[in-house]
């Protein structure tokens, strides 16, 4: 499990911490970026082709490295 940090600034500010699976996180990402891609090739936005060799990096490796804790600000 890894620890996500989710940092909000404001008056008061917040902080919630998350523990997160890495192969679950990663596997999720993975199969929004598929789906978006998809919607842009039904689109014809871009070309089958572009899409599998936009979202071939990250389907390369199992064995990704993982930022650990991630800091995300809004204004």
């Amino acid at each position: 499990m890894r620890k996500f940090y989710l940092r909000k600034f404001e008056t008061f500010g917040w902080e919630k911490v998350f523990e997160c699976d890495r192969t679950h996180v990663l596997d999720v990402l993975r199969g929004f970026l598929e789906e978006v891609m998809q919607l842009a090739v039904d689109k014809g936005y871009i070309t089958l082709e572009e899409k599998e060799e936009f979202i071939r990096p990250a389907f390369a490796s199992s064995t990704d490295t993982v930022v650990g804790v991630a800091e995300l600000e809004y204004e």
